[in-house]
């Protein structure tokens, strides 16, 4: 194997886990902020503040599972 096709590789995959990691700031921040919103529209609209908590809460475990999965292809096409 050439030095460069390993050089090559190794940029790629560099390139492609620093897109993940603002994918991952990207995605956490816009969440957080949707969240923040969701729970004021349903407070504002007669909901228990502890009810609206808990539904945010819900909305946000979504992402987590998206980047579980996310986390866990990269980590299968690894091996």
């Amino acid at each position: 194997m050439k030095i460069s096709t390993v050089v090559k590789a190794g940029v790629d995959l560099s390139n492609l886990l620093l897109s993940l990691f603002f994918i991952w700031l990207t995605l956490g921040w816009k969440v957080r902020k949707a969240r923040k919103a969701f729970e004021k529209e349903l407070v504002k609209n007669g909901m228990s503040s502890e009810a609206a908590k808990k539904l945010g809460r819900k909305y946000s475990s979504v992402k987590d599972e998206v980047m579980k999965q996310l986390w866990g292809s990269i980590r299968k096409s690894e091996r």
